[in-house]
């Protein structure tokens, strides 16, 4: 939430007038040097070129007073001596000029020749029909390196911010929002946050829950080999705190408190050494990490990784889920034992009754 807030207001008004100067940009007007030293002749000439396009000095689109002279200078000084004269004669040749401008690196310098370059009316409406399917991709091009730039915590990644961009532009567009209502979109009671901003991260958030990959225990007979009905675990009391159980992990024996509040199997990074060196966890075994809730309410990462050929019982079991954590106890949640088709635990015979 609070990235999408910092979201600068140029992220949207900017690229309009970078797809218009983008248009009228002309490179046939040789007259600089390129990366690798090809003479394209002089300054004055390529921003005279890059200005007659436009027709004006100084142009409005309907709102949007745009400095040509500036941005093509800007252009001709940054962008024109970044490329090499093969990149811009295979793009002309091959029509593909728009591409190679929208190569990130490229983007980042035109987008910078945007800045200061431009003013805009308050009264600026946002609609469709300034809306095409270049600028809806440049658009969102630049909102999403926006948010991933801003985001200091890590939490997004590409397909997040691409999709909530998505949503935030078309939005921005068909609801008939002025430039006056962007600058209020960081108030939470203004009504782009409420139009733009909340429905787009609601549906960006259900989205990613509906797809999310849940990494958790779950039954599937393939993988227990074992008796063909039940088996019976015995637990070893532990001083009035609970019961440790055994558990084989591929040769590696270590005794878990049996926790009814655990979710999973979780170990300590010295388990997660002994396995490392004896092969039975490998690179492709991780598989992403997750947050615990301590007893004490604390939260902690852990790594999530997939396990095999863990004997508790009469049973072997693969493809379960551990949590591996900086200085966790070895804990055996009941998650655990999702592995098998039900179970009981019977305080009395100090026992777990696992059914295959």
């Amino acid at each position: 939430m609070e990235v999408i807030l910092k979201m600068k207001k140029y992220n949207y008004t900017k690229i309009f007038f970078f797809i218009f100067a983008l248009s009228v940009l002309s490179i046939n007007a040789q007259d600089i040097f390129t990366k690798d030293d090809h003479f394209f002749g002089t300054k004055d000439n390529f921003v005279k070129s890059c200005i007659d396009g436009a027709k004006k000095k100084t142009i409005n689109l309907k709102g949007i007073d745009i400095n040509m002279t500036k941005y093509c200078s800007c252009v001709c000084d940054n962008l024109i001596p970044s490329l090499y004269l093969n990149e811009i004669t295979t793009a002309l040749e091959q029509g593909k000029l728009m591409e190679l401008f929208l190569n990130d690196e490229n983007f980042n310098i035109l987008m910078s020749c945007v800045d200061g370059n431009f003013e805009i009316e308050d009264d600026y409406e946002f609609k469709d029909e300034n809306q095409t399917e270049l600028t809806k991709t440049i658009q969102i091009k630049q909102c999403v390196n926006e948010i991933l730039s801003s985001d200091d915590d890590n939490t997004w990644n590409t397909e997040m911010a691409s999709e909530y961009c998505t949503c935030a532009m078309e939005r921005l567009y068909s609801k008939g929002f002025t430039y006056k209502d962007l600058l209020d979109i960081e108030n939470e009671d203004s009504e782009s946050f409420n139009e733009i901003v909340m429905p787009c991260l609601n549906e960006m958030a259900s989205s990613f829950e509906k797809n999310a990959i849940v990494l958790e225990n779950s039954y599937n007979v393939e993988d227990i080999i074992g008796s063909p009905t039940s088996s019976k675990i015995k637990l070893i009391e532990y001083i009035n705190q609970g019961y440790k159980i055994k558990v084989d992990i591929d040769g590696v024996i270590k005794y878990f408190l049996f926790d009814t509040g655990a979710s999973d199997l979780i170990i300590n990074r010295d388990i997660e050494r002994e396995l490392l060196i004896n092969g039975s966890l490998k690179k492709e075994h991780y598989k992403g990490k997750e947050i615990y809730t301590l007893a004490d309410n604390t939260q902690v990462e852990a790594d999530m990784v997939i396990l095999n050929n863990i004997k508790i019982g009469d049973y072997t079991l693969n493809n379960v889920y551990c949590a591996i954590m900086e200085n966790g106890s070895l804990l055996c949640g009941k998650g655990f034992f999702d592995k098998f088709k039900s179970w009981e635990f019977s305080k009395v015979n100090k026992e777990i009754l696992v059914y295959k």
